[in-house]
């Protein structure tokens, strides 16, 4: 409508024209909130004040599993109940054992006082010192847990996740189990009907993977996890087992390109394979590995993943403050700056956020 009455009127004042559009969009208007008035008015006469929302009734949760309070075995984060402007002090201690005692920053701590406690109680040292107690996050205990090299840290970890696109049927394989940290990344979005294999060479590694897994959350993740060591070519032919079984595979190896000949065999086709490489020469020998032996493998993209923690608090802005004299650390502590002083500090935290490693995600094209 609006077209023809432009035509028509084309070569009239500028007014003119301009009277005829608003009109003819006014109609327009008109007519769309009269049908959204009618489809309001029809949403409107059902009684939904009669629909009562159910939710589903869920398993209960073994009392194994309830971290109502804690128990001999667990893990435990210690955090200092002294405020501070910036950040906080936090320890891991455990496994848990009566008798057991931990030195830490402000004194000796008992177990047998942690035991039994409820999480955020707060137990104190021989020093008097205070702590609240907590069960560690899956971030926070891989990071904090005695290593034996490197772990994949959080933000790798999560990302390795998120591009294998897991689900709780899922059959992953995973080459490198290191300390266990990707190992639990995987179980947790595998629980509690999937599984995941795990291969590392190194005998060590592998034992003290188990025992990180077993230690976190009370085992709630071992029974979806199978670990295995040596090769990981040769564990695999060695296995009586179909091809095409996993749903997606993680290489935490320093020449993924040896074993991935095996490893495309058992992998469903449309899935993917993600290799974690520290270093750049690494990924490009791999794409040319992938292309000269024509492996059935297509790269769908190469990630370095960073994490920038920003610095957000309060503070105090001296000039509003008048002649009074004042402590800005003791009034930021005290949650005490008066309105008219009280300003934001919001800027890149100067933590440093190095180089981990690139992802590489790489998707299974043909059978095999």
């Amino acid at each position: 409508m609006n077209y023809y009455l432009f035509l028509r009127y084309r070569f009239t004042s500028f007014s003119t024209i301009s009277t005829i559009t608003c009109r003819a969009f006014s109609e327009i208007t008109s007519q769309k909130n009269g049908l959204r008035a009618k489809v309001l008015k029809k949403v409107s006469s059902k009684d939904l004040t009669s629909e009562v929302v159910t939710l589903p009734s869920l398993p209960q949760i073994p009392q194994k599993y309830n971290r109502a309070q804690f128990e001999e075995g667990d893990m435990v984060l210690l955090r200092d109940t002294q405020k501070r402007i910036k950040g906080s002090r936090v320890f891991l201690i455990g496994p848990l054992k009566i008798g057991n005692k931990k030195e830490i920053p402000g004194g000796i701590l008992d177990h047998s006082n942690i035991i039994g406690k409820s999480v955020r109680d707060i137990v104190k040292t021989n020093k008097d010192k205070s702590y609240t107690i907590h069960f560690p996050t899956l971030d926070e205990y891989v990071v904090m847990i005695p290593r034996l090299m490197t772990p994949i840290y959080p933000k790798d970890a999560n990302t390795i996740v998120a591009l294998l696109d897991l689900h709780p049927y899922s059959q992953i394989m995973e080459a490198g189990t290191g300390n266990g940290s990707l190992t639990l990344y995987l179980a947790r979005s595998l629980y509690p009907t999937g599984h995941l294999h795990s291969i590392d060479i190194n005998r060590d590694a592998s034992f003290k993977a188990r025992e990180n897994v077993t230690r976190f959350s009370r085992g709630l993740y071992s029974n979806c996890i199978s670990f295995s060591i040596g090769q990981c070519s040769k564990i695999l032919d060695s296995m009586d087992i179909t091809p095409s079984i996993y749903d997606g595979v993680a290489l935490d190896m320093p020449e993924p390109w040896n074993e991935l000949p095996s490893i495309v065999q058992r992998l469903k086709i449309d899935r993917y394979i993600v290799c974690y490489l520290p270093n750049m020469t690494q990924v490009l020998e791999l794409i040319k590995q992938i292309k000269y032996y024509k492996i059935a493998l297509a790269t769908e993209q190469v990630l370095e993943i960073q994490w920038r923690p920003w610095d957000v608090r309060a503070t105090v802005i001296r000039d509003r403050m008048g002649d009074e004299s004042f402590s800005v650390k003791q009034l930021t502590l005290n949650d005490e700056i008066p309105n008219q002083a009280l300003g934001h500090i919001c800027r890149p935290s100067h933590e440093p956020t190095g180089h981990t490693a690139f992802l590489v995600q790489l998707k299974k094209i043909l059978h095999t």
